[in-house]
């Protein structure tokens, strides 16, 4: 159902100093970090599950993240 999700965490709301130090640490890195204001937990799959959620990945070129 697309639009519709149990749990949709929102972009965390974070002071200009709080966003320096993240950005500090991707550049360190070198990733993207997304910050969430509360995230949910993260789904437990299965090997099978993950795979098929791979799948689609690769098939539509986009990230998915499996939340609980």
């Amino acid at each position: 159902m697309i639009g519709d999700c149990m749990v949709c965490p929102g972009y965390a709301h974070l002071e200009p100093a709080q966003v320096a130090k993240i950005e500090k640490l991707e550049d360190e890195l070198g990733v993207i970090l997304l910050a969430h204001e509360k995230p949910a937990p993260i789904a437990s799959l299965t090997d099978a599950d993950l795979q098929q959620i791979q799948d689609i990945e690769k098939k539509i070129g986009v990230r998915l993240v499996a939340y609980a």
